[in-house]
């Protein structure tokens, strides 16, 4: 959920000012986060497998862990990522300033969109 909010702080959300509907746009930090968080859960998943198999087994008996409850926790941290960030978003676009109709006035695709 931390990873979600801090996609949601590198994020900029603001109106589109041909059509007037809220809009986001994101840069290089917020990539590389993004390739950083799913580097981590695929190098945890291939170190499960081949770089610590033997230390997994054994934290997994001693807290009463399986590997299955494992995975549980991979994709709900995924998800909680993803939420965090999506409804970050949508907040943060309902507190966006409406725009009135004259804004879109000297905008020509805004005009030329009018006229259909």
């Amino acid at each position: 959920m931390l990873a979600g909010l801090a996609a949601l702080a590198l994020t900029r959300v603001y109106r589109n000012p041909r059509t007037g509907t809220p809009a986001t746009s994101a840069g290089r930090p917020y990539a590389l986060l993004w390739t950083m968080v799913i580097g981590a859960r695929a190098a945890f998943s291939y170190g499960a497998s081949y770089w610590f198999p033997a230390q997994l087994a054994q934290w997994c008996l001693a807290h009463q862990f399986t590997g299955a409850a494992i995975t549980d926790g991979l994709i709900f941290m995924a998800v909680a990522m993803i939420l965090a960030r999506t409804l970050g978003l949508k907040a943060r676009a309902g507190r966006l300033p409406y725009a009135t109709a004259n804004a879109f006035a000297s905008v020509p695709f805004a005009a030329s969109e009018s006229a259909r």
